[in-house]
């Protein structure tokens, strides 16, 4: 029995040998292979390129020519006369465009070098062809444009810094933040570790961190990047092999030379010797208590906590970390209260790229799902749905509508209705002098421009129609919080009024009517099915736009109108291409119907009035003449001002405020609205597009616009107007007589 227990135990000693020798050889392999992806001295790193969408060709199509012809200037092809004889080569003539198109490694597939001959016909593509053995094709496609090349070049492969240089409290602040036991435990805090695994396991995904310092650096030299129970597992093992490896001070110096802190320009701030420098103008060997305090309190996520983006919120966060030394005995209670009182200055920042802000929150989406110096270093393909064209006209309008570096901010969405996709993403006036987000981060009131939500419910019941009457007198509703007295943009009463005027002129208090009629409940759902993923509240100001939204999400909202009920949620990412060209991620379409087609094309009837008629027809006076539809919103004391606005091809939503609470001193009509006007006047010359298409099912009567009901021939106001089936009216207007006599009436009021 002894024997057989001896012969089991040192096969199991042999095998647990074997398994720590293999181990060891893996980790060693991976610890070298890291230097090839990082870069040896002397060599070109690895660069990440993030595109934009690429341009589909097909015949026929409605691609234009003004979208052709601009699409080759942004991508620097050359014209010549005669035919192209290389790649990034083209020419015209007549009606045709001939393209020498560069070869281009897709998602999907590559496309080779192509001579390509596009034949055009009132202004679109009728014709494709391959010059090269003369065969028609289908389909091409014309290569994206780089938005952005991220790499661990520039700044952070050059700026280094050794522990021994910086004051105690410059990589102490770091620690109180990230692994306060850091000089206590070993690869791995098994206090931090059980506390995470415990919500982790309450939510069912990883979603809370317990990650050592030399944890965080063995993850960066992981290939499999993508977060997972197995790379907990394995990132352990990484991470215990560099404990044995290095001692600590060389551990945290390694950390501190290649965290990641933001980017600055095209430049990715790799180290805290490069974020010293870039936010500072200093090395961080001169860096103070405060400014310590920053840098680590922006390391959970630096977009976010970036001084520049978010000053307010860095505030906090230094208030925060120098709470966390002070506590942890680093600073004493002179250094921490000096610290609080200290006034922190920036250097400016370099100039940004006109797709700053996407590219920030692409950062920060990317690095919810993968870790981001492995993004850096190993040179990967990401695809997004941003167009070079519509983001340059974006970045160009709402940088025109700033005054003065105190004036007021500005955000601009574009989306593609028919696919989700955002083409254009402008989140303030001026990048460098105000990072902060403000279409995805700044959530206001929309004013008026909720109402369409209002109208949708009001339909949907089947309790109204574009002509139901309402009442437009003095009203007063009581709550919890007191007496509530809605009134009208210009405090007038107009007696009675139908839905359609009361969301053409943006009418108030009847359509706080239409919303005690239709229900609270209805309203929100309407809504939120739209795509309004914020609170909602829950008294009647909702149907005012009182609960508050982001200019994406409004925008999203509003493109489920335009798609005609179809819910397609905004994406900005197309596909994630790994360096082994392995596809890591790709956008699966998606299209959920929420509304009825015949519905959703009631409300876009009445916003298309709104442009013509209405509140936003001063659009109509600036140049815009494409069918299109939309409306205002301006809140309380003109704090902010929307518009938003959609083609058949295309929605636009423009915000515009101040950030901390101050009137604007106008309505969305005069500020919001020029900005959408000028955008969209460019992006319809690039995409033409087409009317609204009229649902089948729909039951069209000429109606007497004073009663809702069917038109006499003596009704002097009168249209034509749509109803869903089983709603429009059958009795005829009581008010004026019909026959010979109403002509008769109706042709004396005339003259």
């Amino acid at each position: 029995m002894l024997k057989k227990t001896s012969r089991w135990l040192a096969r199991f000693v042999l095998a647990v040998g074997l398994l720590l020798i293999g181990t060891s050889v893996y980790l060693i392999y991976k610890e070298q292979g890291t230097l090839s992806r990082l870069g040896r001295p002397g060599e070109n790193p690895r660069v990440t390129n993030i595109y934009s969408r690429w341009l589909e060709v097909s015949a026929p199509s409605p691609l234009s020519w003004e979208r052709t012809l601009a699409w080759l200037a942004a991508l620097d092809y050359r014209a010549v006369t005669g035919l192209p004889h290389e790649p990034g080569e083209y020419s015209t003539h007549n009606s045709e465009i001939v393209v020498f198109c560069r070869p281009f490694r897709y998602p999907d597939k590559d496309y080779p070098a192509q001579l390509l001959r596009l034949e055009f016909r009132h202004q679109q593509v009728s014709g494709l062809e391959a010059l090269s053995g003369h065969a028609v094709l289908s389909s091409w496609r014309l290569e994206p444009k780089v938005l952005a090349a991220w790499s661990m070049s520039g700044k952070a492969a050059h700026l280094q810094v050794n522990i021994s240089d910086l004051p105690a409290y410059v990589p102490r602040a770091v620690l109180a933040v990230e692994d306060k036991r850091f000089f206590q435990h070993g690869a791995f805090d098994l206090t931090g570790i059980a506390r995470a695994t415990w919500v982790d396991l309450r939510s069912g995904h990883l979603r809370q961190g317990a990650s050592t310092i030399s944890q965080q650096l063995a993850r960066s030299i992981f290939l499999d990047v993508q977060r997972s129970w197995r790379r907990k597992v394995l990132e352990a093992a990484l991470a215990s092999y560099l404990e044995l490896r290095y001692t600590k001070p060389q551990l945290l110096q390694m950390y501190l030379n290649q965290v990641y802190w933001g980017q600055e320009g095209a430049d990715s701030l790799l180290g805290i010797e490069s974020a010293s420098e870039s936010l500072f103008g200093k090395p961080a060997r001169q860096l103070t208590v405060a400014e310590s305090a920053i840098l680590a309190g922006a390391l959970q996520s630096p977009n976010r906590y970036s001084p520049r983006a978010a000053p307010a919120v860095a505030q906090e966060r230094r208030k925060l970390v120098l709470g966390l030394m002070r506590a942890q005995n680093v600073i004493s209670e002179t250094q921490y209260r000096a610290a609080l009182k200290e006034i922190v200055r920036l250097t400016p920042a370099k100039k940004s790229n006109e797709a700053a802000y996407f590219l920030t929150a692409l950062h920060d989406q990317l690095s919810e799902r993968y870790e981001f110096p492995v993004i850096l270093s190993q040179g990967w393909r990401i695809f997004t749905t941003l167009d070079p064209l519509l983001q340059h006209e974006a970045v160009k309008v709402v940088g025109r509508g700033a005054s003065s570096s105190d004036g007021p901010q500005a955000a601009l969405v574009a989306i593609d209705p028919q696919t989700g996709a955002i083409r254009a993403w402008v989140g303030g006036t001026n990048f460098q002098t105000n990072p902060f987000d403000h279409a995805v981060n700044a959530h206001r009131q929309p004013g008026s421009s909720f109402k369409p939500f209002v109208a949708l419910a009001a339909l949907e019941s089947r309790k109204m129609t574009t002509a139901t009457i309402l009442e437009d007198k003095p009203l007063s509703l009581k709550g919890n919080s007191g007496t509530w007295t809605p009134q009208n943009y210009d405090r007038k009463y107009r007696g009675k009024v139908s839905v359609w005027d009361s969301l053409v002129l943006s009418l108030n208090v009847p359509i706080v009517r239409m919303a005690v009629q239709t229900g609270l409940d209805a309203i929100a759902q309407s809504a939120q099915r739209a795509g309004i993923m914020s609170p909602l509240r829950s008294d009647l100001s909702l149907a005012l736009g009182s609960s508050e939204v982001s200019p994406l999400e409004l925008t999203g909202a509003y493109a489920t109108l335009a798609g005609g009920g179809q819910r397609r949620n905004p994406y900005d990412l197309e596909a994630v291409i790994g360096p082994d060209g392995r596809i890591l991620e790709a956008h699966a379409a998606l299209a959920q119907p929420v509304f009825a087609p015949d519905v959703t094309y009631l409300v876009t009837q009445m916003l298309e009035a709104v442009l013509d008629t209405g509140t936003a027809r001063a659009a109509r006076m600036m140049g815009f003449t494409a069918p299109a539809a939309g409306k205002t919103g301006t809140s309380e004391n003109f704090q902010d001002a929307w518009f938003m606005g959609y083609t058949t091809n295309l929605i636009c939503g423009v915000w515009v405020g101040y950030d901390l609470p101050r009137s604007l001193g106008h309505s969305a009509a005069g500020v919001a609205l020029p900005l959408w006007t000028a955008f969209m006047k460019r992006a319809v010359v690039l995409d033409p597009p087409r009317a609204f298409e009229v649902p089948a099912g729909l039951i069209w009567e000429t109606i007497d616009t004073d009663t809702g009901l069917l038109a006499r021939s003596g009704c002097p106001h009168r249209r034509k107007a749509a109803f869903l089936a089983g709603t429009e009216p059958t009795a005829e207007c009581p008010l004026h007589p019909g026959g010979l006599k109403g002509l008769f009436q109706r042709w004396r009021s005339k003259t």
